[in-house]
């Protein structure tokens, strides 16, 4: 799982400085071209440097500090959802993208737990400070304007990646895909920031949020879709029609999902009929020489672009009854079967829910 986000703003490096403002918008550094971006471990400074460095961002912009600080990149290695998987797969590949600012040959100090995804693993980049085009002020620090920081380029290396075992496989395959999903979606000409990063008036200035919405965000969840219901016969019909989304629905970690679900309720408050599709993408294991486990997508049935119509049948008993239907947004924690039912959830968002009055 990478819980990154985009980030817009520029932060200050080692704290507030009486110098004169100064920007390189007018001065691009000649590694421009090769610059890299952000992106997970390693970032090529030591521990203490970022813990001190972040320090002076938080310093200064006490605001966007704090935003960070109550959000999910923040807690990225303190969550408790990722340390129960990671203690099921203990990968360093994880150890990468959840504490990217610690070393990945040894276990994660206290120190890297702490920034987890900070300030400076967004914005210091080969020692040069990173900022969007579009400054909300003069800085009292030197920054180095991208306009990649612009569009998606700040968000793309943790937001889709391949699966680590691409050795073992015959051809690589993404393990997530959300900037794919986002070139091929309505809103393709819109940014990530634009839905992940909306504008914030707190604090003075107004400036690009840092508390990095997403798939924990009530709100912002409910908005993905419209849902609407109706029964035919001993049937419900549940369409899910996507309103203004960037990329597939849900996006992100690998067994996230959609639960579209009914019953047909007897006059004893009995279950009298019921069923249930997951829209995600569905997984198979596939044999793998070195003995790990290997998965692979065999279909994708998440929300895009169109309306989506599940007809979920209750059978024969169900025409006369009431039918009660529901429409949850699930992460799951890990699967304990290859059964989708048999999953471990962490958590889930309802969408819709309702009853569908009997004949």
């Amino acid at each position: 799982m990478r819980l990154w986000g985009c980030a817009a703003v520029f932060l200050v490096v080692g704290g507030c400085s009486s110098a004169r403002p100064r920007d390189d918008a007018a001065s691009p550094s000649p590694t421009r071209g090769s610059r890299a971006l952000p992106g997970p471990a390693p970032r090529g400074r030591s521990l203490a440097e970022a813990a001190r460095l972040n320090a002076g961002c938080e310093g200064c912009h006490a605001q966007i500090g704090r935003e960070w600080r109550d959000s999910w990149h923040a807690r990225a290695h303190t969550d408790a959802a990722y340390q129960r998987a990671l203690a099921i797969e203990p990968l360093r590949f994880c150890q990468g993208c959840h504490a990217p600012e610690a070393d990945l040959a040894g276990p994660v100090p206290e120190a890297a737990v702490q920034l987890g995804v900070a300030c400076v693993t967004c914005h210091v980049v080969q020692g040069q400070l990173l900022g969007a085009t579009t400054p909300s002020g003069a800085a009292p620090h030197a920054v180095v304007r991208d306009a990649r920081l612009d569009g998606n380029g700040a968000c793309a290396a943790c937001h889709e990646f391949e699966f680590p075992d691409r050795s073992a496989r015959r051809a690589p395959e993404l393990m997530q895909s959300t900037l794919s999903e986002h070139a091929r979606s309505a809103q393709r000409d819109r940014t990530c920031a634009s839905c992940h990063m909306p504008l914030s008036q707190q604090g003075g200035a107004a400036h690009r949020s840092h508390a990095f919405l997403g798939g924990h965000d009530t709100a912002l969840v409910k908005h993905a879709v419209d849902v609407t219901a109706e029964r035919h016969g001993d049937s419900a019909r549940i369409t899910l029609t996507p309103r203004d989304l960037g990329h597939a629905f849900p996006t992100g970690d690998l067994f996230r999902r959609l639960e579209v679900s009914a019953e047909a309720i007897g006059p004893e408050w009995q279950v009298s009929g019921s069923q249930r599709r997951f829209l995600t993408r569905h997984w198979q294991r596939l044999p793998s020489p070195f003995g790990v486990v290997l998965r692979s997508a065999t279909r994708d049935d998440r929300p895009l672009n169109d309306a989506l119509v599940v007809d979920l049948s209750l059978g024969p008993a169900a025409a006369s009854l009431p039918i009660a239907w529901r429409v949850a947004y699930q992460r799951v924690e890990h699967p304990r079967s290859d059964h989708e039912d048999d999953s471990k959830l962490e958590g889930e968002i309802e969408l819709a829910s309702g009853t569908l009055e009997k004949p």
